[in-house]
C-alpha cells in the first residue's frame, strides 16, 4: 500500500506530519509513505530517528498553500506546492491514497481537477466519521463542509456514496441513511430538504427519514446527509459545546474544593476515555467522497497521533476499494434513472 502525506500546510507541520508517518510505519509493516514538501526540512525532521528507510521517500516541493490562499488560485499558481505535487503524484503515479492537513478548499479543488471526480459525480463531499453513543459504531456525515450550496440531486448522490462507504469500509450491513433537517416530519425543512427527502425516499438505499442536529451522535443513523453549510455548522456547534462542557467541568472541579477533586480522581479514567473518543485524534480526518482515488483531509491542528490515524484511515479505504465501489454504485444509479 503506497500512500502520500502532504507534510506542510497544517498548524504543526512538518514535525507532527513526519512523526505521524513514522508511527504509521511502525504500526503497519506493509505500507510505504511518500513525504511531500521541502526536502531539506523533511530530512531535518527525520534526522536521528530510527525507521525503515526502504519504506519512506520524499517528494520535493518548495511551495506551501496556506489557509489565507484562495483555493482555486492556489492550485493554479502554486504548481510546486506540497499539496499540488502530492495530488499530481497521486493522479499519475502508482499511489493509493493521500493525506493532507492543509487548506480544505484548495484540497477539494485540487482533488477534483487534478485527481478528478468519478464519472457521474457532480461534487466531491468532505465526509468525517463521527463518534456515537453506541460503542464501536460511527456515523458518516456527508457533507461536512465542502459544498455550502447544494441541489437536491447532489444530496441524493451524497447518500449513495455515504451508504457505499459505510458498507465497504465499516462493514455496516444495509446502512441507515438520514437527512439532516430542522424536524423529523416529512413536511419539515426548506425547499432543498423537502425535495431531497422525496428523492431519497425513492432510492434503493435504506432511507430512514429526517434527523435533527441533536441526534448527530445518537447512532440513530449510519449516514447523515446534509449540504455542507448545515453540516459544518452542526459539527462546529457540537465541537464548541463539547469544549465548553470540559472547560466548565474543569473550573467547577477547581472551585469545588477537596470533595470535587476527590470525585474527579474517581471519574478520571471515564473522563479520559470520553475525551479520547470525542477528540479529533481518534477520528483521523474526513475523506473526499467522489474523487477517483482516496484523498483524506486531516484536521489543521493534527498532532502526530492524528496524522498516524489519518494515514491508517486512508489505507483502510484504499484496501476496501472504496472509490471503485462508489463508481459502481453511481453507475448503477445512472442506469436505473435512464
Amino acid at each position: 500500500m503506497r500512500l502520500i502525506l502532504d507534510c506542510f500546510g497544517g498548524d504543526n507541520c512538518p514535525d507532527s506530519a513526519v512523526d505521524g508517518a513514522l508511527l504509521a510505519l511502525e504500526q503497519d509493516k506493509n505500507i510505504h509513505i511518500a513525504l511531500c514538501g521541502d526536502e531539506s526540512a523533511i530530512n531535518a525532521c527525520l534526522a536521528g530517528k530510527e525507521y525503515d528507510k526502504s519504506r519512506i521517500e520524499v517528494l520535493d516541493a518548495q511551495e506551501v498553500i496556506t489557509n489565507e490562499d484562495s483555493p482555486v488560485l492556489a492550485i493554479r499558481r502554486k504548481k510546486n506546492s506540497s499539496m499540488t505535487v502530492g495530488l499530481r503524484a497521486l493522479a499519475e503515479g502508482d499511489y493509493d491514497a493521500m493525506v493532507s492537513s492543509g487548506n480544505t478548499g484548495a484540497l477539494l479543488v485540487g482533488a477534483s481537477i487534478i485527481v478528478k471526480l468519478i464519472d457521474g459525480v457532480q461534487r466531491a463531499s468532505l465526509s468525517p466519521l463521527l463518534p456515537t453513543l453506541i460503542d464501536g459504531r460511527s456515523t458518516l456525515l456527508v457533507d461536512g463542509g465542502a459544498n455550502v450550496d447544494c441541489k437536491a440531486g447532489m444530496l441524493k448522490e451524497f447518500a449513495v456514496m455515504g451508504s457505499t462507504f459505510m458498507s465497504s469500509v465499516c462493514a455496516v450491513s444495509n446502512p441507515r441513511v438520514a437527512l439532516l433537517n430542522n424536524g423529523t416530519e416529512e413536511e419539515k425543512g426548506n425547499a432543498l430538504t423537502k425535495e431531497a427527502y422525496q428523492l431519497l425516499k425513492n432510492t434503493d438505499i435504506n432511507f430512514v427519514g429526517n434527523i435533527e442536529a441533536r441526534e448527530l451522535f445518537s447512532g440513530f443513523a449510519d449516514v447523515i446527509v446534509s449540504d455542507g453549510f448545515a453540516g459544518n455548522v452542526s459539527i462546529k456547534a457540537a465541537e464548541g459545546m463539547g469544549n465548553s462542557i470540559f472547560a466548565l467541568l474543569k473550573r467547577y472541579i477547581t472551585e469545588g474544593g477537596a470533595r470535587a477533586k476527590l470525585g474527579y480522581l474517581l471519574l478520571k479514567p471515564s473522563l479520559k476515555r470520553l475525551k479520547n473518543i470525542m477528540s479529533g485524534e481518534a477520528v483521523g480526518g474526513g475523506v473526499f467522497l467522489g474523487v477517483k482515488k482516496v484523498v483524506v483531509k486531516a484536521h489543521g491542528a493534527s498532532n502526530d497521533v492524528a496524522f498516524k490515524n489519518a494515514i491508517m484511515r486512508a489505507k483502510e479505504m484504499a484496501e476496501a476499494k472504496l472509490t471503485e465501489k462508489i463508481a459502481a454504485a453511481i453507475a448503477e444509479k445512472a442506469d436505473k434513472e435512464n
